[in-house]
């Protein structure tokens, strides 16, 4: 039986490729839709710590046997070592975000004290590459085991147990094939343990390799799979806009504000009716759009509404516009049914009426818009009811989010008035531009 670990030029072919398949797979991560996914941005970052890990680990094997080039010697092993600890706790916090995007309430303790434990056990093999602790190299520049290597090991163990007992304890959030990829980041390396005698530690980062390539594949396929539940989702969204915004009360009543003007001010009617003829064009054509629009057709859509409200409530109402930017897109009529509930829960019940403000501005992370009242206000604890005012905000919501990954706060204060802000992360709104 031959002993690989005879052949360097093998191992370091070996490695390079293992490193080559790990950077097609980092290509297709960052090129992909979903790399703001917070599970793919961590799993970006952990391809990332995998490639300089393989590539330190064929330097060593590289440039073992020359004692001249022992600096370089060391900076390939403290990368190898070192980033094998970024890896697990990289992994470990990918776990954690898959876990909590099917559950929320899943903590993030063991990826905290995971990066704290790496994190130190990454400073020991810095400091190893001074007092030889972990790996020393002899007079012909070959590495040998240090003092307390056995503690890297013990903890390459710990670490894949943990793993498992992480993936075991969450399982009932996973489907069979999503548990055996996720298991197999340590199953694999753990089985390639058997050849430590022969061959070692090339097909342990093989295997971490193919764990990873498989990992890849089930998280798209479960993005797929999430796809086609918000595209019914969002179909359903659509048709609960229509049902929401075209309300038989809101009709009659901006119908009977336009006949009561056609008696008093011909010009004005005739102004109101364009409005109201605007606003049901845009509210019909929303059921069709499953693409973000740009601002400005949704401002447009907000004022038909706000004009219409301002006829029928006079000076009860007052409308202040502070728009500082329009350039990104954001779903259609996800900014009226906010100003609606401000205007209807808002201003309405308050006898002396009130003011609603729109703003729209731009920071270096992302685009705001603030709908705020001094109306009413309501106790923060109803938004979580099943009541009208909760549906609304929450088919808002829900829209914002699977459309352009959009934030929605909520700040209210009774007898004091209500803010709303809507965050659209730039990094979102520019991939939204491009397939515009």
């Amino acid at each position: 039986m031959h002993d690989f670990n005879s052949m360097p030029e093998i191992n370091v072919c070996l490695l390079l490729f293992s490193a080559l398949v790990a950077l097609f797979l980092l290509i297709g991560a960052i090129s992909a839709r979903t790399r703001s996914h917070p599970f793919m941005k961590k799993f970006i970052k952990l391809l990332i710590a995998d490639i300089i890990m393989q590539l330190g680990e064929a330097g060593i094997w590289f440039f073992e046997g020359s004692p001249e080039k022992l600096p370089l010697l060391k900076l390939c092993c403290v990368l190898s070592f070192g980033l094998g600890f970024v890896v697990i706790a990289l992994f470990i916090s990918c776990l954690v975000e898959f876990f909590r995007e099917r559950e929320s309430s899943v903590s993030l303790l063991p990826a905290r004290i995971m990066y704290g434990i790496c994190g130190s056990m990454f400073f020991l093999v810095i400091i190893s590459a001074f007092n030889g602790m972990f790996f020393i190299f002899d007079e012909q520049g070959m590495m040998e085991d240090g003092f307390l290597w056995f503690v890297i090991c013990i903890f390459d163990i710990l670490s894949f147990i943990v793993v498992i007992c992480l993936v075991i304890h969450h399982r009932k959030f996973l489907a069979v094939k999503e548990l055996l990829s996720l298991l197999s980041f340590s199953a694999l390396p753990l089985a390639s343990a058997m050849l430590v005698n022969i061959w070692y530690p090339i097909p342990e980062y093989l295997a971490t390799t193919l764990s990873l390539i498989l990992i890849f594949i089930m998280f798209h396929g479960e993005i797929s799979r999430q796809l086609e539940v918000n595209k019914k989702e969002l179909a359903e969204s659509r048709i609960a806009i229509m049902v929401s915004q075209i309300q038989p009360h809101f009709l009659y009543n901006a119908l009977n504000s336009i006949y009561h003007l056609c008696n008093k001010d011909i010009k004005m009617a005739q102004r109101a009716i364009n409005d109201f003829s605007e606003y049901l064009q845009r509210s019909l054509s929303a059921i069709n759009r499953t693409t973000p629009i740009p601002f400005e057709e949704e401002l447009k859509h907000v004022k038909a509404y706000l004009e219409l409200e301002q006829i029928r409530f006079s000076e009860k109402l007052k409308v202040v516009y502070n728009i500082e930017t329009t350039s990104f897109l954001l779903p259609a009529l996800s900014i009226q049914p906010l100003i609606e509930n401000a205007v209807k829960h808002g201003i309405c019940p308050k006898e002396e009426g009130g003011t609603v403000m729109l703003s729209a501005r731009e920071s270096s992370e992302c685009f705001e818009i603030i709908i705020s009242d001094d109306g009413v206000g309501f106790v923060m604890e109803e938004i979580q009811e099943g009541g009208k005012l909760h549906v609304g905000i929450e088919n808002v919501r829900q829209r914002l989010s699977i459309m352009c990954s959009a934030e929605l706060i909520i700040d209210s204060k009774q007898g004091e008035g209500t803010t709303i802000t809507v965050r659209i992360p730039k990094e979102d709104a520019d991939e939204n531009n491009r397939t515009r």
